[in-house]
C-alpha cells in the first residue's frame, strides 16, 4: 500500500526559498559568530589560557627583566595584539585574527633563531617562544556558533 501525498501551500512553499535564500548568504550569522569569537578571544587574555583551557606557558625570568609594563600579563605590554584583533565576517565563513605580525609566533611557538638574525648577529627571536594559543575555537564558543546559526536560519524561516 503506497500513500501519496502533495501539498501546494504558497506560505510553505515561501519559507522552504527563505531558507534556501539564507543559506546561500550566511552574513549575518557570521557576523554574530565573529563578535562572539571576538569576545571570547579578548578573554582568553585575562584567563591566559587557550581555547581548550590550558593555560599559557608563564613568562621567563629574561622577558620578566626585559619588561617594562604590565609585568603580570602574559601576551600584553602595550596590549597591541589584543588591540588589533578583528573578524570578517562573509557569506559563508569567518575569518578572526591580528594584523601584527608577530601574532603568529605567539599562537605557535618559535624557537631562539628561528626567523634569522639581526644586522647585529643576535639570533630573532632571542630566545625560545613557547606557543601561547589565543586563537580558536572552545567547546562553548562552538555551542554559542551552532546557536547563532540556528537563530539566523529560524529568523529566515519566520520571515525576518
Amino acid at each position: 500500500m503506497q500513500i501519496k501525498i502533495e501539498l501546494d501551500d504558497a506560505s510553505v512553499q515561501a519559507a522552504f526559498n527563505r531558507l534556501l535564500r539564507a543559506g546561500r548568504d550566511l552574513t549575518p550569522a557570521m557576523a554574530a559568530i565573529g563578535e562572539h569569537l571576538l569576545n571570547t578571544t579578548r578573554e582568553r587574555f585575562d584567563e591566559k589560557e587557550s581555547p581548550e583551557g590550558k593555560p599559557w606557558a608563564p613568562l621567563s625570568a629574561v622577558t620578566l627583566a626585559r619588561k617594562r609594563k604590565n609585568r603580570d600579563k602574559i601576551l600584553t605590554e602595550y596590549g597591541h595584539l589584543r588591540g588589533t584583533l578583528a573578524y570578517r565576517a562573509g557569506r559563508q565563513q569567518i575569518e578572526i585574527g591580528s594584523t601584527r605580525i608577530y601574532a603568529g609566533t605567539h599562537q605557535f611557538g618559535a624557537e631562539q633563531g628561528a626567523f634569522g638574525r639581526t644586522k647585529r648577529g643576535g639570533p630573532i627571536p632571542w630566545g625560545d617562544i613557547p606557543a601561547r594559543a589565543f586563537l580558536g575555537v572552545s567547546d562553548e564558543d562552538r555551542a554559542e556558533i551552532n546557536q547563532a546559526v540556528r537563530d539566523f536560519l529560524v529568523g529566515a524561516l519566520q520571515g525576518r
